[in-house]
């Protein structure tokens, strides 16, 4: 640091803070001018790395300058006048430096995120999102351990002992762990969610162990959002998905038609032209998904039909897309019963009487 006390007059206090607001700014222009520079120069390249990091070390460095401003030009006013006791500019210099740092890193974190420099390389849109808020939960980590260290060197730098405070944490932070067991399942919980991903915001699930089925609106540290199809919502703890299963459909590949059909005893000797007919109509859909094989077989006697199976997976996945493709299949399933003289069945009861000679 300069010595201003030693280069002039003791009682000379104006000018002294005329020339350290010269110098000042004179370092304001001169660091203005290179991040116009250095901005012209980035601008140019194919990386936007450069830019953040531009970006993220403009407001600190003027945040310094400024405050580095009335350090020295609070430092012969309190050298004659002993305004602050024990007044150690070099701490205070030191102490802005950290902070800046500090407020450097966490502005590149959140311009990175902004700019989603991290996806550039990602083309998969599902790659995307799960690469979105996993960086999402790295970026609240990064800045949690950013403000622990620097107020550990800040509270080191003025005098406060960390080894005390570290001791006193570790009996506390056991204190706080047991006394608030939920909350940090929960948080854990949310952690767990944010890593193994098996759902995200905008995704339909539903839970065959607890009554929870809807839209996943938001994913938080403690609780998840749920809207269910009633336009209710649900507030699950995030600790409640580590012990349940949870169905994630919006990621199925294809819905699935899985019916069983009956027809009258009486038209049974249809039956081999019906499964045939049915058979054929799906493997020619165009709407069935012919990777997979439709199954159709006569399936059993029931008390008042003889039944066939109709088994087969749809192209869409999508659920009104799948509801006519459904509705469809069924009204030609029923066309084709009629065409082989063939009746659907339903419960019926027969009643035989003696008739007495």
């Amino acid at each position: 640091m300069i010595d201003f006390l030693s280069l002039i007059n003791q009682n000379d206090i104006y000018s002294h803070s005329l020339l350290v607001l010269l110098l000042g700014f004179f370092l304001l222009f001169i660091k203005k001018y290179l991040i116009r520079i250095l901005s012209g120069i980035s601008s140019k390249t194919q990386t936007q790395i450069d830019d953040v990091i531009l970006f993220s070390l403009d407001r600190p460095t003027t945040f310094l300058i400024f405050l580095l401003i009335f350090i020295y030009l609070l430092e012969p006013i309190n050298y004659q006048y002993q305004i602050i006791e024990h007044y150690d500019a070099n701490s205070f210099i030191y102490s802005l430096l950290i902070i800046s740092l500090a407020w450097s890193i966490i502005r590149f974190l959140n311009e990175y995120y902004r700019k989603e420099l991290f996806l550039s390389s990602v083309t998969d849109n599902e790659d995307k999102a799960n690469l979105s808020q996993t960086y999402e939960i790295f970026i609240r980590i990064i800045k949690v351990i950013v403000f622990i260290i620097t107020s550990l060197i800040l509270m080191q730098e003025f005098g406060l002992s960390v080894s005390g405070l570290l001791a006193f944490g570790g009996v506390g932070g056991l204190v706080v762990g047991l006394a608030a067991k939920d909350l940090l399942s929960n948080l854990f919980g949310g952690l767990m969610i944010y890593f193994d991903r098996p759902f995200r915001e905008g995704e339909f699930i539903k839970s065959p162990d607890r009554n929870i089925e809807g839209i996943v609106e938001s994913i938080g540290w403690r609780l998840t959002v749920v809207r269910t199809f009633s336009k209710n919502v649900l507030y699950i703890p995030n600790s409640v998905f580590s012990n349940i299963v949870v169905e994630n459909a919006t990621r199925m590949t294809n819905r699935r038609i899985n019916e069983v059909i009956g027809i009258k005893y009486s038209d049974f000797s249809n039956m081999p032209k019906i499964v045939d007919a049915v058979r054929e109509l799906l493997n020619l859909h165009q709407d069935i998904d012919h990777s997979i094989e439709p199954v159709v077989y006569f399936n059993r006697f029931e008390s008042s039909s003889c039944d066939f199976i109709v088994y087969a997976f749809t192209n869409t996945k999508e659920w009104r897309e799948f509801l006519r493709v459904k509705e469809d299949i069924l009204y030609k399933i029923s066309e084709i019963i009629d065409k082989n003289g063939s009746s659907i069945a339903f419960p019926t009861t027969t009643i035989d009487l003696d008739q007495k000679p």
